[in-house]
């Protein structure tokens, strides 16, 4: 289990995720699975996932609630939200598009250890933040 805040923290923490599921996905093929209500937890310490954390410790993956999609489903949740997958344990390829978003007035926060390349797209509306020398990186 794990947050995504870690990879990408905002100052008003206004990022969620959505995924597209481009193949059916369930508990065999390694399916997402959620603690529902538990974005109200805010940030915990240590929980991208990458190390053991005090904080998951409440919150095992066997204690998460299935989330069943089929094809063409979009998962939309808040990157507080604790969730995880098990292992793809069939012969079906699990096939997702992730997709992250935040508020045009929020700015993702330096995160030394992971880099945010396409941070200034803009979905719609005008990217107060892009410049013409950030524009050609």
């Amino acid at each position: 289990m794990h947050q995504d805040w870690w990879y990408f923290p905002t100052q008003r923490d206004s990022m969620i995720a959505a995924t597209i599921f481009l193949t059916d996905a369930d508990s065999r093929n390694g399916g997402f699975c959620v603690y529902p209500g538990s974005h109200r937890l805010g940030r915990l310490e240590r929980s991208s996932g990458l190390e053991q954390s005090p904080a998951l410790q409440p919150y095992p993956l066997s204690g998460a609630t299935p989330v069943d999609a089929r094809r063409g489903d979009v998962l939309f949740f808040s990157y507080f939200t604790l969730h995880g997958s098990p292992p793809n344990r069939s012969e079906q390829v699990r096939k997702t598009v992730l997709v992250q978003l935040h508020a045009g007035d929020d700015l993702v926060l330096d995160n030394p250890q992971v880099n945010h390349s396409n941070e200034y797209l803009v979905l719609a509306g005008w990217n107060r933040r892009m410049t013409r020398a950030l524009a050609v990186k």
